[in-house]
């Protein structure tokens, strides 16, 4: 090699300066011819992904996410304080509204507040007697400067200054009458406030709503710690237990401002809890919060989808995800998503037509999360592109010396004169 390199160096330096410059061009257009060939070898080649236009079923669902709220069962609490004495119902046991649920000998804490929630029970009974009796009064009042006002002064002129008088006595007596008829109404909340307050402060609980108990927390012997007051941060009820109603679980999840108007009420939906990994629930939107709440500048609007089964191992608070089912159409032509080109006035499909792509103008109707429906443009069985990735063909090596273009292969060698 060492000699023929060297033989080709004496050749060379015995050229005249032109040859040389010659021999030197050809060696560049050889060079760059073998270059040409290297690149040549690597150019991309398009590789597609392709799928079947075909006649089937589109679902156009939106996804939520959310968790199971409490609407279907009911906290048992009290804020006595004591020694639980005795317990009246068993775990799974039906209840009505008002049935006991335990009995607590109550501390010195718990019958200062019992004795305290019971007077303020009586005041507000007297209050609203008061006002009840007071009630007759007033109507008896109404009714006979009515009676005056209609068959002596009505007919008389307004301008008259005992027309004036006793017109404006009856409305005296009307506001009087408004004003105590609200007033009673305020007491009778007011009090139905102090019945529950003193209820719940008694040596006995009893269960608020209809349904079956659950989650008893507590033994005879057991101690109920007194609770605080408003002005304290610590929890304010004992929990006794749970009352669960035979109501189906909801779901809240919360829909963004964009979501809210394709949803209404009566949507289909299927639910799937995360606690519950091998079961699918269906179930229906019943309600949607279209005032929203508003958190971080983010607007959401609750809405609360109602299970369509009950199920005892749905629990209050468990997270859930699953699809609102927007709209359904049948026996419809579909395509992947993937493979339609949106443009301004008018859609386009990639096909491969006699191994060329090309895109095909197309009538779009519904699309879902993955398909298109195609109403127009496409046939059944039509191939479509949905993505088109590149693949570099290796390059290909050779031992062929660039001199061999001059003959003699890989083993040529110049001579000179």
């Amino acid at each position: 090699m060492k000699q023929k390199l060297s033989s080709l160096y004496r050749w060379f330096i015995k050229l005249s300066f032109p040859s040389k410059l010659l021999v030197l061009v050809i060696f560049v257009g050889l060079g760059y011819l073998g270059y040409s060939k290297f690149t040549a070898s690597k150019t991309a080649t398009p590789q597609y992904q392709t799928s079947t236009a075909e006649i089937g079923n589109l679902i156009v669902s939106l996804s939520v996410s959310g968790q199971v709220s409490a609407s279907n069962s009911r906290t048992v609490t009290t804020t006595a304080s004591g020694v639980v004495k005795r317990i009246f119902v068993k775990e799974g046991q039906k209840v009505s509204t008002g049935s006991p649920i335990l009995e607590i000998d109550l501390d010195l804490n718990g019958r200062q507040k019992l004795q305290s929630a019971y007077s303020a029970y009586q005041s507000a009974q007297n209050s609203l007697k008061s006002s009840q009796d007071k009630f007759y009064s007033l109507q008896s009042d109404l009714v006979a400067t009515k009676n005056v006002f209609d068959n002596q002064w009505s007919m008389q002129s307004p301008d008259d200054p005992t027309y004036i008088q006793k017109h404006n006595a009856y409305l005296s007596a009307q506001a009087a009458f408004d004003n105590l008829a609200n007033t009673i109404k305020q007491q009778q909340a007011a009090l139905e406030a102090a019945r529950l307050a003193y209820q719940a402060a008694s040596a006995t609980v009893y269960a608020p709503i209809s349904g079956t108990v659950s989650a008893i927390s507590l033994t005879p012997g057991m101690i109920l710690n007194p609770t605080s007051d408003s002005s304290n941060s610590s929890n304010i009820e004992n929990k006794i237990a749970i009352v669960k109603t035979n109501a189906t679980p909801a779901i809240t999840v919360s829909l963004t401002e964009i979501d809210v108007p394709k949803t209404k009420v009566g949507n289909k939906a299927t639910i799937d809890i995360s606690a519950l990994p091998d079961k699918t629930f269906t179930g229906k939107v019943i309600a949607i919060d279209t005032l929203g709440t508003t958190s971080n500048g983010v607007v959401n609007y609750p809405t609360t989808i109602q299970l369509d089964s009950e199920s005892p191992d749905i629990l209050a608070n468990m997270s859930a995800t699953g699809s609102i089912i927007l709209n359904v159409k049948n026996d419809v032509l579909l395509v992947p998503s993937s493979s339609v080109v949106k443009g301004t006035s008018q859609n386009t499909v990639r096909m491969l037509k006699d191994g060329h792509l090309i895109n095909v103008p197309v009538e779009v109707g519904l699309v879902s999360d993955t398909q298109t429906e195609i109403i127009s443009g496409l046939n059944p069985g039509d191939t479509v592109v949905t993505s088109i990735t590149s693949a570099t063909a290796p390059a290909r090596t050779t031992n062929t010396s660039v001199f061999s273009s001059f003959g003699g292969g890989g083993n040529a060698v110049f001579r000179g004169r």
